[in-house]
């Protein structure tokens, strides 16, 4: 009986700790070796996120701040968030970075060992709350201008990075973190090389659904998508009479996600525009969500959606002493201020949702799920509990 009470008091300890913030478990490691423990163990870490995703006010903006320095600023989504609340230094002293994307608050960074471009350059994930990161695996072809995309395969428990070429001349590429290397897909039937179905110069994919999701060069009636488990392309139609401006005219068009929707998106100089497709796959459930002045910007890109339907875009305009000016505000047309340094500028912004995710134990993760009891009482065995 005694076991069993230990047992349930650790089930209700966890059940506990998986609803606090992760910067407040940060303090518990010091309480007990039991504590110490379970906030290591790749189970709880897992459970603490699901938990996370389930809570509305969760999720954060991680904005890049350029200026004397490069920096790495969070501050909270929700309604009564304060200004910027926190700094995270990057992962390594390298000279340039490049931002592509997050899944689950790993974010994927392609880093730069030297001063320009022209230097040899590296894939990593990292995680800003807990600064834990790995480097991928090398990749032959990093120095060709491609997209990524960063996602969870709940089939295998895994995280994959996706490459495709922007210049469709060569296969897509994709690893998965368990593996460990890169290798080439095969479906020319679907999408055969040099079919030109990725926009040139888009750096990330959006993921949902189990899917990458891109828009190509000429799609006017269709996206195109990649199953993160069985790796098969297929296409999504886009919204009927879309209008999809001419190359000419355009400033930007592309796909996002908001609130675990596919969306569309597109502007010119004066007007942006958003579908949102509410049942994923069918044709018949896009709607036309907004369409709003650009106030200047050249280009707009919806980043995120509060629960009361108003949505974040990130507006990017021309500055005249720094070129390229980076501003986020409402749809109701009001600006997010940042409490930054005057002399520095935002260069880019990423949502995201904290968690304990250590990217060098994803391999750790059990693929079949165990019980909160089997997995308290097998550590009881192991002799980790008090």
């Amino acid at each position: 009986m005694v076991m069993g009470t230990d047992i349930l008091e650790e089930e209700i300890l966890t059940d506990i700790l998986t609803k606090l913030p992760v910067k407040s478990l940060f303090r518990f490691k010091c309480v007990s070796k039991s504590c110490k423990t379970l906030l290591a163990e790749p189970y709880f870490k897992k459970k603490h996120h699901n938990h996370a995703k389930n809570q509305p006010d969760s999720q954060k903006l991680l904005i890049v701040i350029g200026g004397k320095n490069l920096n790495f600023y969070c501050t909270s989504l929700s309604p009564n968030r304060l200004l910027v609340n926190d700094i995270h230094t990057a992962p390594k002293p390298f000279s340039r970075y490049k931002m592509y994307c997050c899944c689950d608050a790993l974010f994927l960074i392609r880093i730069w060992t030297g001063l320009s471009r022209d230097q040899p350059t590296m894939l990593l994930l990292w995680n800003p709350t807990t600064s834990e990161s790995i480097v991928l695996p090398p990749l032959e072809s990093l120095e060709q201008e491609s997209t990524y995309g960063l996602g969870y395969d709940s089939t295998s428990d895994d995280y994959k990075v996706l490459r495709i070429d922007n210049e469709g001349t060569a296969l897509d590429e994709i690893v998965a973190l368990k593996i460990g290397s890169w290798r080439k897909i095969y479906s020319p039937s679907v999408r055969p090389v040099g079919d030109g179905s990725i926009l040139y110069g888009k750096e990330c994919l959006s993921f949902v659904n189990g899917a990458f999701h891109w828009l190509g060069i000429d799609s006017s009636e269709s996206m195109m998508s990649l199953n993160i488990s069985d790796e098969t392309y297929k296409r999504i139609p886009l919204p009927k009479n879309v209008g999809l401006y001419p190359e000419n005219v355009t400033i930007e068009e592309g796909i996002s996600v908001l609130g675990s929707m596919i969306c569309l998106f597109n502007s010119n100089e004066i007007t942006f525009n958003l579908w949102i497709m509410k049942e994923y796959g069918v044709q018949e459930s896009w709607i036309k969500l907004l369409t709003l002045p650009c106030n200047g910007a050249f280009s707009v890109i919806p980043v995120y959606s509060f629960s009361d339907g108003k949505v974040l875009l990130r507006y990017e305009c021309r500055d005249e002493l720094r070129g390229i000016k980076v501003i986020y505000r409402t749809c109701d047309d009001q600006i997010w201020s940042f409490d930054i340094d005057p002399l520095s500028f935002i260069l880019d912004g990423f949502v995201y949702m904290e968690s304990l995710i250590n990217p060098r134990e994803i391999d750790a993760y059990p693929i079949h799920k165990q019980t909160d009891l089997a997995f308290l009482r097998k550590r009881k065995r192991e002799g980790l509990l008090e």
